[in-house]
């Protein structure tokens, strides 16, 4: 068997994650663009603002089962302790079911009040609030199961799931329903079959790999030890969660509909950022309970470095694209998204503080800080209503950015601070140098060939401006030299890709 170093290790679950991750992230942009297209500002705002009120309700009904399963399984040894997961996996997938119903039904009950006295809707938004309740008990059992998968170190079931199948059938079935029915029915059913059919798949890839089947779930007893860890994680991500869809939510109080659905594109685009946290935290959190379960500073301390320094590598150059191409990527969704240009520039960079930080908060609940979580959550959703509520009436969409880059930044700097002073690990060091002048130097080649190529085709603009881009940035970044580490990762990545070219070239470097 082939033995990998942490950094390769760690590279080769984050490439398969990144490519799934990015799959996934990619179809679910397109879904959205369709919708902008397709069926215009009120319902893409009608779509936007049921999904914000379901997503909430669905990280309640999780109850942080998701997480805290994630963490008791990857502390264990899932060979020798098979028994005990078992039992644990049991008790996590019934707990997620009672609480999802009970989720299901609130949510039935004040569709009518959500409509009539916060946002002033139409009946077509009570009826799509009402079916995405019915959705629920699948996603939040989808997600208790893909997590648990995902404590034996392994992310393909996950993502498989959660990044190809589910967004595959999201906009094919979009596709179908827009032709073959209407625009009403284009912003509900393409969730419902999504959601099921996912729901399907990974309950038998759960029974595969643990033996739990939903007839013996039903026998289960509900394990209080569990729910008493997952609990403040559930605030934490309860929070957390609203903290994403509270400029969504405010704007259909303060504003309209037109107003979120011109704001929801922007939002969808800066979050593919996002995507690279996502894709190293998958493997980060696992690798980093077992390093401290074992008590190892050392290796912990080497863990977080190389995941921060090479997901602020990797978040750099897609700023670079959405901070000096706003308008091109906004003309993707139409010619009326285009005045959300400056939206998208502001939510940009708070997207980017948050993946640069986002392992800070992850490391504080593998070391046993949820609660500091929460704490930090609460702290940055107080601010961020607080501004919403000043910043929306007076700057609109542009105030609801504001706020939401405001209220990221806070949290970022409480996390930096926390897990020096808590865990004594640190998220900064020098090697971030090295990005940070290639992003340098990237920026000012890009602004000189802007006027250029903008004067082509919306697509080719865009091509001409990644192909650069990339080609600059990481041109200065081996010109840099690599780090053993660096090579480490991409060793592991090559190998993943089945090609030895690039591979030569980075050993030239040593």
């Amino acid at each position: 068997m082939v033995q990998f170093t942490p950094a390769q290790k760690l590279a080769k679950e984050a490439t398969i994650s990144f490519v799934g991750l990015g799959y996934g992230h990619g179809f679910r942009y397109i879904f959205t663009a369709l919708l902008a297209r397709w069926v215009g500002l009120e319902y893409l705002g009608i779509y936007s603002l049921a999904n914000s009120i379901t997503r909430i309700a669905e990280v309640i009904g999780r109850a942080g089962l998701d997480e805290g399963i994630l963490r008791s399984v990857g502390l264990k040894d899932t060979t020798n302790e098979k028994a005990v997961i078992y039992s644990e996996v049991r008790a996590a997938v019934k707990m997620g079911l009672v609480f999802a119903l009970l989720m299901m039904t609130v949510q039935i009950v004040l569709s009518d009040w959500l409509v009539t006295k916060v946002f002033t809707g139409t009946s077509l938004l009570k009826t799509v609030i009402i079916i995405n309740a019915i959705t629920l008990p699948f996603c939040i059992l989808t997600s208790i199961s893909a997590f648990t998968t995902q404590g034996f170190r392994l992310l393909k079931y996950k993502i498989f799931v959660s990044s190809i199948l589910n967004p595959t059938i999201l906009v094919l079935s979009l596709i179908a329903t827009y032709f073959l029915f209407s625009n009403e029915l284009a912003i509900i059913i393409p969730t419902v079959i999504s959601t099921v059919v996912g729901f399907f798949v990974i309950v038998k890839f759960l029974r595969r790999l643990t033996g739990v089947h939903f007839g013996s779930v039903i026998k289960a007893k509900f394990d209080w030890k569990l729910l008493k860890f997952s609990t403040p994680l559930m605030f934490a991500m309860v929070i957390g969660t609203i903290l994403n869809w509270t400029d969504i939510m405010m704007l259909g109080f303060f504003m309209d509909i037109e107003s979120v659905g011109l704001y929801h594109p922007a939002a969808r685009t800066a979050g593919l950022i996002r995507v690279i946290l996502l894709a190293f935290s998958g493997i980060y959190m696992p690798m980093l309970a077992q390093y401290f379960s074992k008590n190892d500073p050392i290796h912990m301390q080497m863990l977080i470095k190389l995941v921060a320094r090479w997901i602020l590598t990797l978040a750099i150059p897609c700023l670079i694209l959405l901070l000096t191409f706003p308008s091109k990527v906004m003309l993707l969704f139409g010619v009326h998204y285009v005045e959300a240009q400056y939206v998208l520039q502001i939510l940009a960079i708070a997207i980017f503080i948050q993946t640069i930080s986002g392992i800070g908060g992850s490391t504080l609940v593998v070391t046993g800080y949820p609660k500091v979580n929460l704490y930090n959550a609460l702290v940055a959703l107080g601010v961020n209503i607080g501004l919403n509520i000043i910043l929306i009436p007076q700057f609109g969409i542009t105030g609801a950015a504001l706020a939401t880059l405001i209220s990221l930044l806070i949290i970022a700097v409480a996390r930096i601070v926390e897990i020096r002073l808590l865990n004594q690990l640190t998220l900064v060091n020098l090697k971030y140098l090295k990005p940070i002048i290639a992003g340098a130097v990237t920026t000012i080649v890009i602004l000189f060939a802007r006027p250029v190529i903008m004067e082509y085709h919306t697509l080719i603009t865009l091509a001409c401006a990644i192909f650069l881009i990339v080609l600059v940035y990481f041109s200065v970044l081996w010109i840099q030299h690599f780090d053993q580490d660096d090579r480490d990762v991409w060793s592991a990545i090559l190998a993943i890709m089945n090609t030895t070219s690039f591979s030569r070239i980075i050993n030239h470097k040593q």
